[in-house]
């Protein structure tokens, strides 16, 4: 958990330093000194910014390595699109690494190399300013959240208004009118894909994130959402609860208690890491209870895939429906609104 903390938190930060980098980088290509500030103390800024740049982001590589949540490795942190979590958004992630990697070194060998040479791969530092901003848009957790949507727009901004302020300088011709014409296309561009991605219900599945992550996903419904379910063997019977809500160190645990209309209590507990919709589970059970003096069954959550749950529950001692022995399969929908919970069971006999 605290490497998933470390990976989001040292990816937004860097996010805000490259994009101070690349303000004060196209304020030294205009040769701007501030009043009161010679340009050398401005270009001292730009450097030490850029290598604590280059520290958030190596932490924020190592962290998302080291994570065990998903499965990437140390080579798909210099190799692009060569993971299968979010192949194409983590890709561009790795670009803007390595594009960041190559203006670094060639920095630390600018004496060895020609100016012409150092100031061609400078430029990478520029392109990576976008790769870095839609790849945390498209593959960062957190990118609906309304204060992380203003700093990008606050980023793009600042960015926005100093490539318009260096193009004012510069004479009028063929470049600086397609220059503009990006400057203007970049942040349309932008935020449509903003609107119509991440935005938009089932962006993690649309993104790239393994079957396996998102079959255990649950999210929330609106008043107006109806539970609708093929019952498999046996019929299937409506149910009713409420639902708590507890956080821990980045971790929800979801606890729905309710009855169903047999008046059997029915308990659904769902652990796991908020996802902006609702949650990504990583553990989860289903309990339902019997009647007075019998132990109620209970088993874990073999697939969740949004509102649909199954479960293998012990019914060894015995209960109505499975015989007295073996095991239950018990399917339900579960519909999350606000404090409280609906849906259907279905329990079949597991052979």
């Amino acid at each position: 958990m605290v490497l998933w903390y470390a990976t989001r938190a040292t990816g937004v930060v860097a996010l805000v330093l490259l994009t101070a980098t690349v303000v004060l980088g196209v304020a030294g290509t205009a040769r701007f000194a501030a009043p009161g500030m010679p340009r050398v103390v401005t270009a001292g800024l730009h450097r030490n910014l850029s290598l604590l740049l280059v520290g958030f982001v190596s932490v924020h590589v190592l962290t998302t390595v080291l994570d065990s949540y998903t499965s990437i490795g140390l080579t798909s942190a210099v190799i692009p699109f060569s993971s299968d979590y979010r192949r194409l958004w983590l890709g561009l992630g790795t670009i803007a690494f390595d594009m960041l990697m190559a203006v670094t070194v060639t920095s630390l060998l600018r004496d060895r190399l020609s100016l012409r040479a150092w100031r061609t791969v400078h430029w990478l530092g520029y392109a990576c300013w976008p790769v870095a901003l839609w790849h945390g848009l498209g593959t960062g957790t957190d990118s609906r959240l309304p204060w992380l949507l203003a700093l990008d727009a606050l980023c793009v901004a600042a960015v926005g208004a100093a490539v318009w302020w260096r193009l004012s300088l510069a004479a009028p011709g063929l470049g600086r009118t397609a220059a503009l014409t990006g400057l203007a296309v970049l942040p349309a561009a932008t935020a449509i894909f903003v609107f119509v991605g991440p935005l938009q219900p089932g962006w993690s599945r649309r993104a790239g994130t393994p079957t396996a992550l998102l079959g255990s996903s649950v999210t929330t419904a609106g008043p107006s959402a109806s539970p609708t379910m093929a019952a498999a063997t046996g019929s299937a019977v409506r149910y009713a609860g409420r639902v708590t809500r507890t956080a821990r160190a980045g971790r929800v645990t979801l606890t729905v208690r309710g009855r169903t209309a047999a008046q059997r209590r029915i308990t659904v507990v769902l652990r796991g890491r908020p996802d902006g919709t609702g949650l990504s589970m990583t553990s989860g059970i289903v309990r339902l209870g019997r009647a007075v003096g019998q132990p109620a069954e209970q088993g874990p959550v073999t697939a969740l895939d949004g509102h649909r749950l199954t479960a293998v529950l012990d019914g060894s001692a015995g209960s109505a429906g499975s015989g007295g022995s073996g095991e239950q399969q018990a399917s339900l929908t579960l519909i999350i609104s606000g404090a409280r919970a609906s849906g259907q069971l279905t329990l079949r006999a597991d052979s």
